[in-house]
């Protein structure tokens, strides 16, 4: 359920669904949706340089947001949801959305850099709604400055898998990196590889992006992210004492809750 994988909106009860002969990557930009290959025919990775001139070219894309921006509606109701989506399918967005659906991954790149702690908790958590696909299995979410971080949808699995996954990435990307600053992009033409996704919008699929961001942006507004570093003692400490960090980290969620609503339930 890593890859390949979307939770699938239906009326009262989601379908998890996996089509392991996708080989290409979603791109979020500006609310675009762009997808590529990055696994050959044969189930060879793509060369690096060749993914990176992919998104070179998908970064040089002029195109403003759109008006109408889809990714705001996997943050709705899931049977609202369901019932667009269909009104999308039945629209002729069959073959965007499948697109969408069988993705390996999604990355989602955003054109601002990141402000400081507070910023970044809120842009990975949720974001402004237009440049997401919540409904994707994980989504790599990459800001201007290079801060990336991962958002996954939770009903497939543990966060265990996505830990794991994120490790192993870093520590190869870090000791066997593939590109640098310095690297050239490869010479193909992105413009034939990458494909643009486009959608047919009634008026009825317009009002209900419209009253889907509302909504987001509604209930975004009613959340707050303070944070602060404690500097006396780690998971290190803890378990020298015998401790499980992660009790303690549940247990500090309860006292906060207690604190704050005079009840722990």
């Amino acid at each position: 359920r890593l890859f390949n994988s979307t939770r699938i909106p239906k009326l009262n009860k989601d379908e998890l669904i996996t089509d392991e002969k996708g080989r290409h990557l979603l791109v979020l930009r500006k609310g675009n949706f762009y997808v590529f290959d990055v696994v050959d025919k044969d189930g060879n990775i793509v060369k690096a340089s060749e993914i990176h001139a992919h998104l070179k070219h998908i970064l040089s894309d002029p195109s403003p947001a759109p008006e109408f921006p889809l990714g705001y509606l996997t943050s709705e109701n899931r049977n609202t949801w369901a019932l667009v989506r269909q009104t999308l399918l039945d629209n002729g967005n069959e073959e965007a959305l499948s697109k969408i659906d069988s993705a390996v991954f999604c990355l989602c790149l955003d054109d601002f850099p990141t402000k400081d702690r507070i910023h970044l908790s809120h842009n990975m958590l949720h974001g402004s709604g237009m440049n997401r696909w919540f409904d994707k299995s994980f989504s790599i979410i990459m800001t201007e400055d290079g801060t990336a971080a991962i958002n996954f949808e939770h009903s497939w699995g543990d966060g265990v898998a996505v830990l794991r996954f994120q490790n192993e990435v870093f520590k190869d990307s870090t000791e066997r990196p593939s590109v640098s600053p310095e690297s050239a992009p490869a010479a193909v033409d992105s413009s034939k590889a990458v494909q643009k996704l486009t959608f047919n919008l009634d008026d009825s699929l317009k009002a209900a992006v419209s009253d889907a961001k509302k909504k987001f942006d509604a209930l975004v507004g009613s959340l707050t992210i303070e944070a602060m570093e404690f500097k006396r003692g780690g998971k290190e400490f803890l378990k020298t004492q015998k401790l499980s960090p992660d009790a303690i980290s549940q247990l500090s969620f309860q006292m906060a809750f207690l604190r704050q609503y005079g009840q722990t339930t």
